[in-house]
C-alpha cells in the first residue's frame, strides 16, 4: 500500500513562490525576446550619385564645402535641395545658401542658384518650409564670427519666400523676433489645416540675456520651442517651450511630424541622448522615452535626426556612432511602445571610414511596381577628398523597410 506524505505548508508556500519567481523569470525572457536591440542590418540594394562635387566649384573663391543639405518634394517628378557652399564647417564668412532644383526621375540637376548670401554672413543651414496654399519658404541659420568670443554667433533667421514653386525666391531678410523672443535655427515643420508649426532654437546671444556663459564661465544653451503661422509666414506666434515642457532639457537638432490629433518629436539633447516624444494638439507632453538609453545599437545621440511615418510604421533617419566610426541609420519604431524594432546600415559600405556627414533627407520615388528610398546627405570619406560632396543614396523600401 502506498503511504501517502501529506506536505507541510512552508515547503507548500516555497514551492509557490519559486514557481512564481520562474514564472515571471520566463515572461520576462520572453518579453525581452521579443523587445531585444535589433542587430543592425545592411541592404543587399544599394546604389549611389554624386550630386555635386566639390571639384566643380574649386575656381569659385575656393567656396567648394559643401554641407547640410534640406528636401523639399515639389511634385511627383521634383525635389528642391539647399545646401551651404562655404570653406569649411563652420566659421567662413561669406558662406552661401544655394539651391538646385532635381528632377527625381532621371536624376539630373535642371537649375542651380544662391538663394541666400550677404558678406561677412555665414548661412549656414537652410530649412524647407511647405505652406497650405502652396507658397514654399527657406528659413537659415545665419551666423557670424565673433573674434571676441573667438566662436560664431546667430544673427537670428533669416528667411525667403517663393510663390511660383521656386522659379523666383524673395529677399533674404530677417525673421525678427517672435512674442520677443528671436530665434537662430530652425528644424522641422508640420501642418495641419492652415497652421504651419515650426521648430525653432532660441540662444543666448539673440535673447536678454547678458551673457551667453554662467558666472562659472560654463556654457547657456538655447531652448527649443514651437512657433505657429496661421497667415503664409506673413506673422508668427510662440506656442509652446518644449525644452520646459519634456522636463528642463538642452535640446538642439529635432523633427517633427503629426500624429492623430497631436505630434511625434525627436529630440537630440546636449545631454547626448536622442529622445522620441508624443505630445497633444497644443504640444503638452503626453509620453517620452530616452532611445538611447532603451537600444544598445545607438550611440551617444542620434545626430539630425529626420522622423516620417510609412504604411503605418515610424522611422528615424540620422547619424549614428556606435563606437567607431560615423554612420548613417535607419530606424523603425513601434509608434505605440517606442520600442526600436530594426536598425539598417545605409553607409558607409563596410571599411570605408567618414569624418564628416550624414545631415540627411529622405524622399520616396516610384519605378514602376518598385518604391525607391532615397536618402540625400553630405559626405566626406577621410584620404579621399578636402571637402564633403552632396550625394544621393538609393534603396530598395521593401528591402530595409
Amino acid at each position: 500500500m502506498t503511504k501517502l506524505t501529506r506536505l507541510n505548508p512552508v515547503n507548500g508556500n516555497t514551492m509557490m513562490r519559486h514557481t512564481l519567481i520562474l514564472t515571471a523569470l520566463l515572461l520576462l525572457l520572453i518579453n525581452s525576446a521579443v523587445h531585444a536591440d535589433p542587430k543592425p542590418e545592411r541592404p543587399v540594394f544599394r546604389q549611389e550619385q554624386v550630386i555635386l562635387n566639390p571639384d566643380q566649384f574649386s575656381a569659385e573663391k575656393q567656396m567648394s564645402y559643401l554641407a547640410f543639405p534640406a528636401v523639399l518634394r515639389l511634385n511627383s517628378k521634383e525635389i528642391l535641395i539647399s545646401y551651404k557652399r562655404g570653406r569649411r564647417h563652420s566659421s567662413d564668412p561669406g558662406a552661401v545658401l544655394e539651391m538646385v532644383r532635381f528632377d527625381t526621375g532621371t536624376n539630373e540637376i535642371t537649375e542651380r542658384r544662391v538663394i541666400g548670401e550677404q558678406q561677412p554672413l555665414i548661412f549656414q543651414m537652410g530649412e524647407w518650409v511647405q505652406f497650405p496654399q502652396g507658397r514654399i519658404g527657406n528659413l537659415v541659420d545665419v551666423q557670424k564670427v565673433v573674434q571676441a568670443r573667438k566662436r560664431n554667433h546667430r544673427t537670428g533667421v533669416y528667411w525667403t519666400m517663393s510663390d511660383d514653386q521656386g522659379k523666383t525666391f524673395s529677399p533674404m531678410q530677417k525673421l525678427g523676433p517672435i512674442d520677443g523672443v528671436e530665434y537662430g535655427y530652425i528644424f522641422e515643420s508640420a501642418v495641419v489645416g492652415d497652421t504651419v508649426y515650426l521648430l525653432a532654437m532660441d540662444f543666448p546671444e539673440l535673447t536678454a540675456r547678458k551673457s551667453a556663459y554662467d558666472e562659472q564661465g560654463k556654457r547657456i544653451y538655447g531652448q527649443v520651442s514651437v512657433i505657429a503661422s496661421a497667415d503664409n509666414g506673413q506673422s508668427w506666434k510662440h506656442v509652446r517651450n518644449l525644452s520646459r515642457e519634456f522636463g528642463d532639457l538642452n535640446l538642439n537638432e529635432s523633427s517633427i511630424i503629426v500624429d492623430g490629433t497631436g505630434f511625434l518629436i525627436a529630440t537630440r539633447g546636449y545631454d547626448n541622448r536622442v529622445r522620441l516624444h508624443r505630445v497633444d494638439q497644443d504640444f503638452k507632453l503626453i509620453k517620452q522615452r530616452d532611445l538611447t538609453a532603451a537600444c544598445e545599437t545607438i550611440g551617444t545621440h542620434i545626430g539630425r535626426p529626420r522622423l516620417f511615418k510609412r504604411n503605418g510604421h515610424l522611422y528615424l533617419l540620422g547619424r549614428n556612432s556606435r563606437g567607431g566610426p560615423m554612420e548613417l541609420a535607419l530606424f523603425r519604431i513601434n509608434p505605440d511602445s517606442f520600442d526600436v524594432e530594426r536598425h539598417v546600415v545605409l553607409d558607409p559600405e563596410p571599411g570605408v571610414t567618414i569624418k564628416d556627414g550624414y545631415y540627411a533627407v529622405p524622399y520616396f520615388q516610384q519605378n514602376n511596381d518598385q518604391t525607391l528610398f532615397n536618402v540625400v546627405t553630405y559626405r566626406m570619406s577621410a584620404g579621399n577628398q578636402k571637402n564633403p560632396e552632396l550625394v544621393r543614396l538609393e534603396f530598395l523600401w521593401n528591402e530595409i523597410r
